[in-house]
């Protein structure tokens, strides 16, 4: 008789010891990071509303969340990668109160990304870091810098080819007119979008960290010619050298990044190759980084504390009443009460804040003794508050002063702002606040200073 043999219907990988601790080990992570990141998360969403950024960061965010799902069975990380992810998220709370919050966002961000494996997926890593809202400190920071280096390429090459150029800070003398590079061609979009594209090229062919950081290299090598070649070609046409094309600003840069991409389209796919998934972590180091992310947790209330706190930032006495001059004109200035915003800014800055009423005009007096982001462009208060502004550009007032000009408005009110910034040292004046940026860094002994804002309707 030979024994009944039943068909095997249920494979033997069903009765195999299933791996729920595992899932659950590697699950229980990510949420005790996230609610570890809440100022993160909280000042994020400000930031994108605050308009001073454009929300392009959550463009990067969507590549970043399409490109990790379709790379989710790579995400194992490992025990160094745990232990270093819950470290960075823990340092990022203990930083509150300490230092600014674009690095502990970058921290945290970092942070959660190792705890998810994206440490052995650089691009996607370099998406994520994208996807915060660096824009506006990147022009205030870099934005300085990359005009001067775009005006002195547009005058090198004019002068390589003959024609009569020079350079006055961030303008072009030609043909007896002044043609400046303002804000906006600075260049600093256009390297945020370079990057990004390396960034999303890399994470879609799965480059290693060589090769990203390599594209990375590359992109910001390609912006300066290409910003150089746009703005060369709005010169030469706004000085009548060529023949106008019809095309906007905005569309010659298009111009300028579509052949920027080529170089990276061409490098970044012949670096192709799979970086691998690696071995995952042990319960040991899971319980290691859930240790070190429960305490982060448990410390992110009290460190909150400290950021809320009034820290005694304030170093200088407040603006004084007195004659103020403004386009050939004097006026004595009278005190405006602060409004509850202006008091909860006012704690935060490195600094005094004062406003008057001047005539029909409204006087913000704003003063420090050192070179501070936090002194920055009234248009971005102006944006927070709802207010449509347009480019700013400098103006020469009939007493001689400069001043830098721009329009806000918002529901059918419309005012016109100047500001300037001055040393109450020697009476230099600025009209770009990250020209002054660069100045108070190179010579701290010019302070304090104190930027002027007028508005009126």
């Amino acid at each position: 008789m030979h024994p009944l043999t039943l068909p095997r219907m249920i494979p033997s990988e069903c009765f195999k010891r299933p791996r729920f601790p595992q899932i659950a080990g590697q699950v229980g992570l990510l949420p005790l990071a996230l609610l570890a990141m809440l100022p993160v998360w909280i000042w994020y969403i400000r930031r994108l509303n605050d308009g001073s950024d454009e929300p392009m960061g959550l463009v990067a965010l969507a590549f970043a969340a399409a490109i990790g799902w379709r790379d989710r069975a790579m995400a194992k990380p490992g025990t160094l990668s745990l232990i270093a992810g819950a470290s960075l998220v823990l340092v990022s709370v203990l930083g509150i109160g300490l230092w600014p919050p674009m690095i502990r966002a970058a921290l945290a961000v970092c942070g959660a990304g190792a705890l998810t494996g994206c440490f052995r997926r650089p691009g996607l890593l370099g998406l994520l870091l994208l996807s915060l809202p660096v824009v506006a400190s990147l022009q205030f920071y870099a934005g300085w810098p990359m005009r001067i280096a775009t005006a002195h390429g547009v005058v090198n090459i004019l002068q390589f080819c003959g024609i009569t150029a020079a350079v006055d800070g961030v303008r072009i003398s030609i043909g007896g007119q002044f043609i400046g590079v303002d804000p906006a061609c600075a260049g600093v979009r256009m390297m945020w979008n370079a990057l990004a594209a390396a960034m999303l090229l890399g994470a879609y062919h799965r480059i290693s960290w060589r090769g990203t950081l390599t594209a990375a290299a590359l992109a910001f090598a390609l912006v300066i010619p290409a910003n150089i070649f746009r703005a060369l070609w709005l010169v030469l046409e706004q000085s009548g050298r060529i023949t106008p094309s019809g095309l906007s600003h905005g569309m010659i840069g298009l111009l300028a990044f579509l052949i920027l991409l080529i170089p990276l389209a061409w490098f970044i796919p012949r670096q192709a190759g799979s970086v691998g998934s690696g071995e995952a972590a042990g319960d040991r180091s899971r319980i290691a980084a859930k240790a070190l992310l429960v305490l982060a947790c448990l410390m992110l209330p009290w460190q909150l504390t400290r950021e809320t706190s009034p820290g005694g930032n304030v170093t200088l006495p407040p603006a004084a009443a007195g004659i103020f001059t403004f386009d050939g004109l004097s006026f004595p200035l009278e005190p405006v009460p602060p409004t509850d915003e202006e008091n909860a800014f006012s704690r935060a800055f490195p600094g005094s804040i004062a406003t008057f009423g001047w005539n029909d005009k409204q006087v913000i007096l704003r003063r420090v003794s050192k070179a501070t982001r936090k002194l920055h462009p009234s248009a971005d208060c102006l944006r927070a508050a709802g207010y449509r502004t347009s480019e700013a550009e400098t103006v020469e007032l009939a007493d001689g002063t400069s001043w830098s000009r721009f329009t806000a408005s918002r529901d059918g009110m419309r005012l016109t702002v100047h500001e300037r910034i001055v040393s109450e040292t020697d009476g230099s004046t600025w009209t770009d606040v990250p020209a002054w940026f660069w100045s108070a860094l190179d010579r701290p002994l010019n302070g304090p200073w104190r930027a002027e804002t007028v508005i009126s309707e």
